[in-house]
């Protein structure tokens, strides 16, 4: 009978590792999160940026009615404006599709954009005041940073499956226990 209980157990503790591993390896996969899999609200997130000489020190995401728009906050104020593309689309763009600074208290450059997805490259054109020409920008918001309850719920089947097979082994071997003490009684 210990050896039963103990295989069943045996068995489950390797499902439960397999699922483990399962969720692991999907949230390095990455997909787009869209505004209908974020809560409305404002939130603090993380911004990665292609390169060093646009570094994001600060970045507010507000989801409203799912659309998304973020204020970034740069670490310097070298950049006048952006445009949401690339440094060609850029350069052959109207003006009034370019998102200027905004000076924060502290003397920071902000800048207002739209975000079409979390966990999604972003093509940001930046304009140089001092080189007076527009530079290519990759931005990704880590959805990964946001904060609990941000995010839209969804259990990963997987798991329910998971701790449905614990509940069920443990029942067995309790079942299995009693009877087992029943008959030698």
């Amino acid at each position: 009978m210990k050896k039963i209980i103990l295989s069943l157990c045996t068995v489950l503790m390797l499902f439960c590792c397999f699922v483990s591993g399962t969720v692991f390896a999907e949230s390095g996969e990455k997909s787009p999160v869209y505004a209908d899999k974020v809560n409305d609200g404002t939130y603090s997130i993380e911004v990665t940026s292609s390169s060093s000489m646009f570094k994001i020190v600060d970045c507010q995401l507000k989801v409203s009615d799912g659309t998304m728009t973020a204020v970034m906050t740069l670490s310097g104020t070298g950049y006048e404006k952006l445009f949401m593309g690339t440094r060609e689309e850029a350069e052959s763009a109207p003006d009034d599709s370019c998102i200027y600074f905004v000076e924060n208290p502290e003397g920071k450059y902000t800048y207002t954009i739209p975000v079409e997805a979390l966990d999604k490259d972003i093509d940001c054109a930046a304009w140089s005041i001092k080189k007076q020409k527009w530079y290519d920008r990759t931005i990704v918001f880590e959805s990964e940073t946001l904060p609990d309850g941000a995010l839209k719920g969804g259990v990963n089947p997987i798991l329910i499956i998971g701790i449905a097979a614990a509940v069920v082994v443990v029942i067995a071997a309790v079942v299995i226990v009693r009877m087992k003490k029943k008959k030698t009684s």
